[in-house]
């Protein structure tokens, strides 16, 4: 049986965190395939401006580009209406019927993940990976606590991971003209300057 991570966003843009995330779920939890969904219409997080859904797919495309069992899923951007989880999930369980489901997830989005669209049920059908934000890890601790003790579901952190990069990082450097190739793939930075998205590129000195 095939295990099969899904790893939704905005990714807008993806950066390097993202990348690191997607690398540690897949080597600590032996996945075969890591499908990236870009959310089309996302429910609970306002969708910043600067990007299309065209270009924050390319984006994830570029950076992936190359990486073994990591692959670009588009059923959420196919899609109209809001990008409910659960629905995503249906959408690509039907496309692989005899996976192990997992899904990936930063403990921000843990926090709220009882107040998703059918929240029992979803947190039944897949084994949720939690990337944790720096620092102590009380609260997350306290999130899946919760989560289990109203919902059940099977949740694992993953071990010796640490990032600090946030795409609103991303578009802020970018909107002060700062650099951001130590955050971003060399392709998606170079992407992000030609199509002058989240505004225009640095000036070289």
């Amino acid at each position: 049986m095939a295990r099969v991570c899904i790893f939704g966003g905005t990714f807008n843009p993806v950066h390097r965190g993202h990348l690191a995330m997607a690398r540690a779920a897949r080597d600590q939890h032996a996945l075969d395939l890591m499908l990236w969904t870009p959310a089309g219409h996302p429910p609970h997080k306002p969708l910043a401006g600067g990007a299309t859904t065209h270009e924050r797919l390319t984006m994830v495309e570029l950076a992936i580009a190359g990486e073994a069992g990591f692959a670009v899923s588009p059923v959420d951007i196919a899609r109209s209406g809001p990008s409910y989880a659960i629905e995503t999930h249906a959408l690509l369980a039907a496309q692989y019927p005899l996976a192990e489901w997992f899904w990936l997830m930063g403990e921000d989005s843990l926090a709220d993940l009882g107040n998703w669209y059918c929240a029992c049920e979803l947190i039944g059908r897949c084994h949720w990976l939690v990337a944790p934000r720096p620092g102590d890890r009380t609260d997350l601790d306290r999130s899946i606590e919760q989560l289990q003790q109203h919902f059940g579901g099977n949740f694992s952190v993953l071990r010796e991971f640490y990032s600090d990069i946030s795409s609103t990082r991303v578009r802020e450097q970018i909107a002060t003209a700062q650099n951001i190739e130590a955050l971003v793939p060399e392709m998606v930075a170079a992407f992000i300057y030609k199509n002058k998205l989240y505004g225009d590129p640095p000036r070289l000195n």
